[in-house]
Order: C-alpha cells, then sequence, then structure tokens
C-alpha cells in the first residue's frame, strides 16, 4: 500500500508473517539481487555474500524450498493479485468478500481456513462462485451443512494463499467479539464501500416486519456484539457504518447499547430511521449481497406498508367526502 494506485506489494504478504519467515524472504531477495546484478556468480559465492548455508542458495538456484511467503506471492502473481492496483478488474469482488469477514463469515483464529455462514444454500454457492472468481477452483474448499439452531451451510477454504491474502488485505483473524473493528482504508479510498458494506449488510442488518398494530414496521439495524473494553471501538466502526449510510440519503440517527446473555460482553445496534421515505432509501439506493431472502423480505416488507398506507389514505379520504 505504498502509493494511491496500489493497493497491496509483495511486502504486505509477507508481513503477515512472523519474524523467520520475513527474515528468509529478505534473504531470498538479496539472493535474487545479487544474482541479477552479477550472473557469473554461482549459489556458492552468493552464499558467503549473504553469509548463509550453500544448501540454501543451492536450493533457491535450483528454485526449489523458497521462502513460503514467497511461495504465496508467486501464486497470486499468476493470477494476477500482486501487486494489486486500483485498476484491477477483480476488487468489487475482493471487497465483497472481505466485507463478510467482518459479519457471518472470517478467518479462524489458527488461519487454517476463511470461512462463511448461512441459512441460505444460495448465499454459500454464490459466495464459493467469487471466491473460484478471483482465485479459481482448487481442492480446498467444502460446503458443511449443520447448525445448532437450525439447519444452516458453512463454506470453508483452507488454501493459505487466499487466507493470507485477505489478512494483507484487512480482514479480522478470530473471534470478532473479542478485537477492534474498523473499514479498511483502502476500501474508502479507492471508493469500494458499495460493495463491502452490500455483503456486511447482507450478513448484519436485521430487516423489519409490520409491527402487530399494523400502522408500522419493526426495527431496521445492524447489530454487533461485543467485549465490554471494545465499546468505543464499536462506536467509531458503528460511525462509520452510519456515515456511509447518510451519504446514500438513509437516515441512521441512534446506537443502542445493552446487555448481552453473557455478563462480559454488549450487544450494540445501529438504528435505521423508520420514516417510509427513509426506508424506501434504503431499498433503493443500498445493495444487499449473499441473502436473496433478506432482500426479498425487505421489499414484501415495504409492499405490505405501501398497501396500509393506501388503505389509510383511502379510509381518511372517504371520510373526507362524507362530511
Amino acid at each position: 500500500m505504498e502509493t494511491s494506485k496500489m493497493i497491496l506489494t509483495e511486502q504486505g504478504i509477507i508481513n503477515t508473517y512472523n519474524k523467520r519467515q520475513q527474515e528468509q524472504s529478505n534473504l531470498y531477495f538479496q539472493y535474487q539481487e545479487i544474482k541479477k546484478q552479477n550472473p557469473a556468480f554461482g549459489y556458492k559465492r552468493i552464499s558467503k555474500v549473504i553469509q548463509q548455508p550453500e544448501h540454501k542458495t543451492r536450493w533457491w538456484h535450483n528454485k526449489k524450498h523458497t521462502p513460503t511467503p514467497i511461495q504465496a506471492i508467486n501464486w497470486l502473481k499468476q493470477r494476477s493479485l500482486i501487486p494489486l492496483e486500483e485498476n484491477n478488474q477483480k476488487l468489487p469482488l475482493i471487497a465483497k468478500i472481505l466485507g463478510t469477514t467482518l459479519g457471518d463469515g472470517g478467518i479462524f483464529q489458527n488461519l487454517n481456513g476463511i470461512f462463511l455462514s448461512s441459512a441460505e444454500l444460495s448465499t454459500i454457492e454464490e459466495f464459493k462462485r467469487d471466491i473460484e472468481q478471483i482465485f479459481g477452483t482448487d481442492s480446498n474448499s467444502r460446503i458443511i451443512e449443520g447448525g445448532e439452531y437450525g439447519h444452516s451451510y458453512c463454506y470453508q477454504n483452507t488454501n493459505r494463499n487466499i487466507i493470507r491474502f485477505f489478512q494483507a488485505l484487512g480482514a479480522p483473524i478470530g473471534r470478532k467479539s473479542k478485537i477492534e473493528l474498523s473499514v479498511p482504508e483502502w476500501i474508502i479510498k479507492h471508493n469500494l464501500q458499495d460493495y463491502f458494506f452490500s455483503s456486511f449488510f447482507g450478513n448484519e442488518i436485521g430487516i423489519p416486519k409490520i409491527h402487530k398494530d399494523n400502522r408500522r414496521t419493526d426495527s431496521l439495524d445492524i447489530g454487533l456484539v461485543c467485549k465490554k473494553e471494545l465499546l468505543q471501538n464499536r462506536i467509531a466502526f458503528l460511525n462509520t457504518i452510519k456515515e456511509y449510510l447518510k451519504e446514500k440519503g438513509v437516515k441512521a440517527d441512534k446506537i443502542y447499547t445493552q446487555r448481552h446473555k453473557q455478563d462480559d460482553k454488549l450487544l450494540m445496534k445501529l438504528a435505521i430511521n423508520l420514516n417510509f421515505d427513509n426506508l424506501m432509501n434504503f431499498y433503493k439506493n443500498i445493495n444487499i449481497s449473499y441473502s436473496q431472502q433478506k432482500a426479498q423480505k425487505l421489499q414484501n416488507t415495504l409492499q405490505e406498508l405501501q398497501q396500509l398506507k393506501l388503505k389509510r389514505f383511502n379510509k381518511l379520504s372517504s371520510t373526507i367526502n362524507i362530511l
């Protein structure tokens, strides 16, 4: 992330590895640079220059046993993903997938997989297609059926190159309720919020239904669970969402905080104004990805609310005519 047009460089991938792997990668680059400037040098001579064992430079000379970060970089280069620049046609899909890592998806703490969970099989299949469109088809993915509170699906991909790629782009690692969250700077800088938030909303937004009084809808909000010590971070994160919605003509005025069923956690909600025009602006101006059911439910709720308003208007009009 070194220039205005550059989103991710080789060094960004290397930085996701431990200190030893970073050191080995730097030595490998030194080896390559010395070889480039001195074509006549053999691996033995170069090993003395960089003060490394001969077997190591012999491996590199034979293109074997290169440092793990270099292998990841080469794998991503073959797919035109490193360096990642602002004109890369895959950026919208990348931003869309990244949005799920702050929602119902994520990366396991041990970096053993990137995943997305959903009650909708169509969502999981769409997510799988998007991953394959970016990286190509491989044998490291699977779809698991299950669910503690009903039927659900989970897509998992164990390809470490894919995992490191999203880690370098700002995906949170491990349980999100225990760590700080933020929208990666490059998403905002390169105007990719629409794609990022479409999937985040698809995961996290609660779609309203008509209230039992038949006059309004239930709440439309975005809810997050976090440790109590992360209160200020979540307020800042929800305010970022609030500003994005404002740019789209959608009012979200209030942030509510309440105790979670687990004593050491909070449930925080950003409430979207339930005014009919505001709901229509949300429907028209905000895309919802990775949830056909939520998108359809919002449309159905608005149509029902519109019919109720029309009935009340007709009833009021008839009363005026009688008078």
